[in-house]
């Protein structure tokens, strides 16, 4: 029984170790790092969020039993809270990304955004007014 529970405790504990770090990314492509404006928004969004994400911590059945059934059953819940989460944060207009990736998904989302904009331009510009038939001389016959 406790061999059990060590194999357990390390499968819970392998999940974490092996997860790489993570960062938010905002969907338009833009930097918060020397954007007070943006850094202010990010700083509330993440707050609200976070809020949202413990609410859904918090909900449900809670498996009080020690052992692997409450192991797995605190891993599902945390996981689930994480993914509401990660879907506010996304209403919010943010994406969870690996940092090493981040620049380079920033980059990517700044070129999505910047086609999008142009894209609803093109589609807010009235359309060009067809021309008008233009008429033709008539030439006499033998001239």
């Amino acid at each position: 029984m406790r061999r059990f529970g060590v194999v357990a405790l390390c499968v819970v504990l392998g999940g974490c170790a092996a997860a790489p770090k993570m960062g938010w990314v905002r969907v338009d492509g833009q930097s918060a790092r020397e954007n007070p404006v943006l850094t202010t928004q990010f700083e509330v969004d993440k707050t609200s969020c976070l809020g949202e994400r413990n609410k859904a911590a918090l909900s449900g059945v809670t498996v009080a039993s020690g052992g692997l059934a409450g192991a797995i059953a605190a891993q599902e819940r945390n996981n689930a809270a994480d993914t509401v989460g990660q879907g506010c944060m996304a209403e919010k207009g943010y994406l969870l990304v690996k940092e090493e990736e981040a620049d380079a998904k920033r980059a990517e989302l700044a070129k999505v955004a910047e086609l999008k904009k142009q894209q609803e331009t093109a589609a807010a510009a009235p359309a060009p007014k067809p021309k008008k038939p233009t008429s033709k001389p008539t030439v006499a016959p033998g001239t």
